[in-house]
């Protein structure tokens, strides 16, 4: 492990985290919010004085950082970010523990997006919201890429899902390449986000509101921290969310093809076309359930981004049956975008070789394979993919059953396991007010756990990964 070039690029990221929170701190200053002004001050201070004085302290590299260095300040990034950005939810709020501030910060980070913070009538610190947009927008800025660069660059899941014509591995130190996907990945946000506020806002939606859920959409995940029972924004606003979490759903294999304006290829991409299959087949198991056509779409579209993000009126979606309501964010989105979940890809690979098997039945000795985005893929991919969806499934398997050790009923465990392991807060909101401190320990784990994609966390158990 190259711990001088890990441990100064985590300090300069995490630079960058104390710096996210000026939005924050001038919504404070203009509201009169002086206890999360303070607060927000204090983490300023308290993240910068660390991390200037390791990169003061902390020599040059004098090696060249490699994949599994990345991959160390993947996981360092993401189990020190939540403690890092917590304190503004101690001040200022009904909140007297620090587990549940951390918590708050996992959910948001995490694009998970539910609030275990109880505020008196919902009246939430406006600094607060914007904090937790930031949180949104870090997370799922990080999460795509990570995804994009360090498993892009190690392979992970088997037939490199995770490759775009962002990463190529560089002959230099690894994080030489990192900022060219980070520029691409943040410049895509920023405007796709800018483009929704200003459509939301036209729709009659106010600036705040607009903010929130255009966040939410890009990132898939719950910036408003009471996102039900609130009033519709219209059908108008709803179509434009609704195209938005599909664009936060597909990520990078629809956003990089648009961008150079292959229009077509953006369209019959695998994980598009799967995509949209997958919200026809959802839209019809809800309409089976007794949902309406509209609210059958809108409760697909957002449970397959794993967002959760209330379209229309979602007071009828508790009418879908458990075991579907929670399908869909098992399979989540694209592999490079914020979306949770085992992936679309992955899914797309498995079928294929299960198609390919079937012809093979009456032809034993015939040689046929199959490609994925015009790459051959071979027995050990399919392997690969097989060993991510077995430990995805045991991961759940034992989150739910730790969950009910705790004394949840067997339908929060199932929901909480599912709704943490894919970042979807759709699945985790109004089953969080009853966690106890174990809980809350097993839900922060799993939320960051599902956002390393499981297998990206088995290096950490090894002694040898951070000896190396």
């Amino acid at each position: 492990m190259n711990y001088a070039s890990v441990v100064r690029i985590l300090a300069l990221v995490m630079l960058i985290l104390a710096g996210s929170s000026l939005p924050a701190i001038l919504t404070a200053l203009a509201y009169g919010e002086n206890e999360q002004v303070f607060a927000f001050l204090a983490m300023v201070l308290g993240i910068s004085v660390i991390s200037t004085s390791i990169l003061f302290l902390t020599p040059r590299p004098k090696q060249k950082a490699r994949p599994s260095d990345a991959l160390g300040l993947v996981l360092l990034w993401w189990f020190l970010a939540p403690v890092a950005a917590c304190l503004p939810f101690v001040v200022g709020v009904q909140n007297a523990s620090l587990l549940q501030a951390i918590h708050e910060a996992t959910a948001c980070l995490t694009t998970t997006g539910q609030s275990v913070i109880a505020v008196e009538g919902n009246l939430w610190p406006a600094s607060l919201i914007v904090w937790r947009g930031t949180l949104h927008l870090l997370g799922g800025a990080a999460s795509i890429i990570m995804a994009a660069s360090v498993l892009a660059a190690l392979n992970l899941g088997g037939p490199g899902i995770h490759r775009s014509v962002l990463f190529v591995m560089p002959e230099t130190s690894f994080f030489d390449a990192v900022p060219k996907v980070a520029r691409s990945v943040v410049l895509i946000m920023v405007v796709s986000i800018t483009v929704t506020v200003l459509a939301l806002e036209l729709a009659g939606v106010s600036a705040g509101r607009a903010f929130s859920d255009a966040v939410s959409v890009w990132t898939t995940g719950l910036v408003d921290p009471a996102p039900y029972g609130r009033a519709n924004a219209g059908a108008v606003a709803d179509v434009i969310l609704a195209i938005g979490l599909v664009g936060g759903a597909l990520g990078l294999a629809v956003a990089l093809p648009l961008r150079e304006r292959r229009f077509l290829q953006a369209v019959t991409d695998p994980e598009t076309r799967v995509f949209m299959l997958l919200v026809g087949i959802f839209t019809v198991m809800a309409i089976a359930s007794g949902l309406g056509f509209l609210e059958s779409l809108g409760w697909s579209i957002s449970a397959l981004a794993t967002s959760g993000l209330p379209l229309g009126s979602a007071d009828t979606w508790d009418n879908v049956p458990l075991p579907v309501f929670v399908l869909p964010a098992l399979i989540g989105g694209s592999a490079l975008s914020a979306a949770g979940g085992v992936k679309i890809a992955r899914l797309i690979v498995l079928s294929r070789r299960a198609g390919l098997e079937f012809r093979q039945l009456g032809y034993r000795r015939s040689v046929l394979g199959f490609r994925f985005r015009d790459r051959e893929m071979d027995e050990r991919s399919v392997i690969g993919v097989w060993v991510y969806l077995i430990a995805y499934i045991l991961s759940v398997f034992l989150v739910m059953v730790g969950f009910a050790f705790t004394g949840l009923p067997l339908e929060s465990s199932i929901r909480l396991a599912i709704g943490c392991l894919t970042n979807s807060g759709g699945l985790v909101v109004g089953h969080v007010a009853q966690l106890d401190q174990a809980a809350s320990v097993l839900a922060i784990f799993s939320m960051l756990l599902g956002r390393l994609e499981i297998l990206a966390i088995i290096p950490a158990i090894s002694i040898s990964f951070w000896r190396g």
